[in-house]
């Protein structure tokens, strides 16, 4: 979603809802009229099994425009070729006189340069033909590769992982982060392509292992026809997109929900329901079967390091650093109640499998890896296929530990304190 907010009485005003399968929304800018707001995103098509990825079968790339008038979603309009994705979109700008649309590709570092009058005449040829039924409906170009090939061309940077852009006058600038350079993209007086240079911006930075694993974590070269990168699912540093995929590494049919990559060394087995024995042996299930490509031994290790290098985030629901008087009396619940069984030791979690019974379809019977609980706090939906939005439906509807005739429900302000404990870890 796209949130509206007035940010002189500080309240949000409405949400726009993006087409089914946005995410990992980066950056917006308005256009210089005042009418449009442009969004990059990308496109997951978590709705099918993981098995090709031509065509941007598993993750596209995207645009929406969003028109201001009414605050609406107007169109969605992918940036990649049939053959070739622009992987992570990133930063996005719009010259002053509202003729160039500039987007960056943070994975395959690369510029996207629309022509903008151009591109907006097709939108709005496309929205007249659908007409007001198929427009209310969202049926947009989300899934036509060559919606704007014609009005655009691609741009191969110098530098690595352009995280920000501007455009300014006849030249785009652009920082780099992995090569921690500014970019210069030069214009014509056609507004086509000139000079591309790559400045760095101070010393240059040693690029050790754990360096090198974040940029090949980041980087969709990585991947065949450079549709995505780990990043595009495991967003965030390493953290989770939310969704549920179908990987195919435990059958098909039955999809998992994402996670995070934080602690996943220090706590195997891998994959919700175990399948990997240990992370490293994700890591490079993950390069073969998800990226669908063969790399250097030394490509996975440099991956484990960076992934080993993560560090938790202090939950927002700590003061001053401790438990709250909430998340105290939580804490001795989260004793009573048996939750220490499992979530145990300094990653509460003892490294094995249970049945609790929330299988369902062709995972009936089958136990589930006890996930780390810390940084659990920003890991919602919860459980193997994320069926749970938070904490405290966890506690009250998916607690194995407390016989509901004997014991009775936990008072809500139990369930609460509970809920409050674990979201702080």
């Amino acid at each position: 979603k796209l949130s509206v907010i007035d940010t002189k009485k500080d309240e949000v005003l409405t949400h726009i809802k993006l087409v089914n399968g946005a995410e990992g929304m980066r950056e917006v800018v308005v256009s210089p009229d005042g009418k449009y707001v442009y969004a990059t995103h990308l496109m997951a098509r978590f709705q099918v099994p993981t098995t090709q990825i031509e065509r941007g079968w598993i993750n596209t790339n995207a645009i929406s425009v969003v028109r201001v008038e009414d605050q609406k979603l107007l169109f969605t309009v992918l940036l990649d070729d049939v053959d070739l994705g622009f992987a992570n979109p990133w930063a996005i700008d719009v010259s002053e006189d509202g003729k160039l649309l500039a987007v960056s590709s943070a994975g395959n570092h690369e510029l996207r340069l629309i022509d903008l009058p151009a591109m907006t005449a097709k939108i709005d040829d496309a929205v007249r033909s659908m007409g007001e039924e198929a427009e209310a409906m969202h049926l947009n170009a989300h899934n036509d590769l060559s919606f704007i090939s014609s009005v655009s061309t691609r741009v191969r940077l110098k530098g690595k992982g352009p995280r920000s852009l501007k455009v300014v006058g006849s030249k785009i600038y652009l920082a780099e982060y992995f090569s921690d350079s500014l970019g210069v993209v030069e214009l014509n007086e056609s507004g086509k392509t000139g000079q591309v240079s790559s400045i760095p911006v101070g010393p240059e930075i040693a690029m050790d292992q754990v360096r090198l694993g974040e940029f090949y974590f980041n980087d969709a070269s990585l991947c065949f026809q450079n549709w995505q990168s780990c990043a595009s699912c495991h967003s965030d540093d390493g953290r989770t997109d939310a969704l549920n995929w179908d990987l195919l590494n435990d059958g098909i049919g039955n999809p998992k929900n994402v996670k995070s990559l934080l602690l996943s060394h220090e706590t195997p087995p891998a994959m919700a329901t175990g399948v990997r024995a240990m992370a490293e042996v994700a890591v490079r299930a993950g390069i073969k079967y998800i990226q669908f490509a063969v790399r250097p031994e030394e490509d996975a290790e440099a991956l484990d390091a960076y992934l080993k290098s993560l560090k938790p985030v202090p939950s927002p629901k700590l003061v001053d650093g401790r438990l709250s008087e909430a998340a105290q009396r939580g804490e001795a619940l989260f004793a009573r109640e048996g939750c220490i069984q499992c979530h145990s030791g300094p990653y509460y979690t003892d490294l094995k499998l249970h049945d609790l019974g929330t299988g369902l379809g062709q995972d009936i019977g089958k136990g589930f890896d006890t996930p780390t609980l810390v940084e659990v706090w920003r890991t919602s939906p919860y459980l193997h296929d994320g069926r749970v939005v938070t904490m405290e439906e966890v506690v009250r509807v998916h607690n194995p530990f407390r016989d509901w005739n004997e014991l009775g429900p936990m008072a809500e302000d139990e369930v609460a304190d509970l809920a409050d404990y674990v979201d702080s870890l």
